[in-house]
């Protein structure tokens, strides 16, 4: 029995030991950070060439062991510009996306950029990591003289 047990506690330590301490860990600063970073790179080098770093796994925007945290762009009418976790889903209109409890989470993100700047959006979506519907909050910010807005959202 206590070979049993030593035997699936270190397979247990080899299986899961190449899991970031901070795997899904994220704070909201992480995430305001990041948008607030991927703005700067957008107005620097405009969409098409911040998109193809935004996309890279390699490129300093997407944080995670799996990418779990990355920015997203979307337009004025809700249209994905940049979307790293499934990059064949730019050019998809998402405006009348909802969440679980009818909140129409893009039409919101559109309305603190236009009318704020900045700021934080509040739904709840579900995690890919649980597979279950969480509370999740994106920091929004408006890319300056553009119709759209940059976000990275985290899981609480």
């Amino acid at each position: 029995m206590k070979r049993t047990i030593l035997f699936t506690g270190a397979l247990f330590v080899i299986l899961f030991s190449w899991i970031p301490a901070n795997a899904g860990n994220f704070t909201p600063d992480d995430a305001k950070n990041l948008t607030e970073k991927a703005v700067v790179l957008i107005e620097k080098m405009g969409l098409e060439k911040a998109r193809e770093i935004l996309n890279d796994k390699n490129g300093g925007y997407r944080q995670g062991a799996k990418g779990e945290l990355y920015v997203f762009v979307v337009d004025w009418n809700g249209v994905w510009l940049a979307y790293p976790p499934k990059p064949s889903g730019v050019g998809k209109n998402v405006l009348n996306v909802k969440d679980p409890d009818g909140k129409y989470l893009v039409k919101d993100m559109i309305s603190i950029a236009r009318e704020k700047g900045e700021g934080w959006s509040e739904y709840r979506w579900v995690n890919p990591e649980t597979g279950r519907i969480q509370h999740k909050i994106s920091y929004v910010k408006r890319i300056m003289g553009k119709e759209m807005f940059a976000a990275a959202g985290i899981y609480k």
